[in-house]
């Protein structure tokens, strides 16, 4: 899927990443203290889960036009992906008590949000493989 000649999909991986990378710092920095980290890190994760969704519907409508060497690469790096999407909902359902944010950090949020930042980091690099392996979305002369 193009939008002016560019692929759509890398375009928007940026979002989620950035937003569930700096999640996983707050969960961190909350943990040991900053109280404000904890709160911002719930905000954080719930807008890279709203971001993600186009980025994993662009992905998805790219999948069918893979070449075979690219399917299995493909395929790994969407399910560690949603695998990570599922883990940071969890991780910031693990904030929440009755729709407010708890004020004390949780240990299993902050474990659930490392997990997610570790399966979107080995996810994110067959990410990479896809593009700079397989070439998957380069535009080459002549195409």
């Amino acid at each position: 899927m193009r939008i002016f000649g560019h692929p759509l999909h890398p375009m928007l991986v940026h979002f989620p990443v950035a937003f569930w990378s700096l999640s996983a710092g707050c969960d961190l920095l909350g943990y040991f203290g900053v109280a404000e980290a904890w709160s911002a890190a719930v905000l954080l994760q719930a807008l890279g889960l709203a971001t993600a969704i186009p980025a994993m519907a662009s992905g998805i409508a790219d999948f069918g036009l893979l070449k075979d060497g690219a399917v299995a690469t493909a395929t790994r790096h969407m399910m560690l992906m949603g695998l990570a999407w599922t883990t940071y909902a969890c991780a910031a359902l693990a904030h929440l008590d009755g729709g407010t944010v708890v004020a004390e950090p949780a240990a299993l949020a902050v474990v659930l949000s490392a997990a997610g930042f570790a399966i979107m980091s080995v996810g994110g690099w067959y990410g990479g493989q896809l593009v700079y392996r397989f070439g998957v979305g380069v535009h080459r002369e002549g195409q």
